[in-house]
């Protein structure tokens, strides 16, 4: 995940965070910063600090200064997020629930959840369009019980 910010004091600043390493890279005029460690940098002999990350939110700290880099997610997305999670919590673990539509619940439903929370507003943040990020949250929910449902068939029958 690569963001880009006009600066007027500091000209442009690049981040760069890997989602698989969570490796920083920060450019700030097009000055490489040196880390110093995994949240601190330094550049032309300025301490840059960060705080947060690409899913949380980020915010430079330019000494006393603070640039907002990367805005937080909004109360929507994570709620939108949290549904698939939120579902299978409640359904898989009730039983009367599971004879009417078996999903599968349980620590593998809870990775499954979780996993797709944090899939889900990853795609989410992505986008601009709220329009967009509501279908992507739904998307997400629908594919969630799908396979959950799936994997409690194979349980359930073979």
């Amino acid at each position: 995940m690569k963001e880009t910010i006009q600066h007027p004091t500091y000209g442009e600043i690049v981040y760069s965070e890997s989602f698989w390493t969570s490796k920083r890279t920060l450019t700030v005029n097009g000055i490489e910063a040196k880390p110093v460690s995994k949240k601190e940098f330094e550049v032309d002999g300025k301490t840059v600090i960060l705080k947060g990350n690409y899913l949380s939110g980020l915010t430079l700290f330019f000494g006393a200064e603070e640039v907002k880099m990367i805005s937080p997610p909004k109360w929507y997305e994570l709620l939108l997020a949290m549904f698939p999670l939120i579902f299978l919590l409640i359904w898989g673990n009730n039983p009367t629930a599971c004879m009417i539509f078996p999903v599968i619940g349980g620590a593998i439903g809870g990775a499954i959840g979780g996993v797709s929370a944090i899939t889900s507003l990853y795609l989410m943040k992505r986008t601009k369009s709220v329009g967009y990020k509501i279908l992507i949250g739904m998307g997400v929910l629908i594919a969630t019980i799908l396979i959950a449902f799936l994997l409690a068939l194979a349980i359930l029958y073979f």
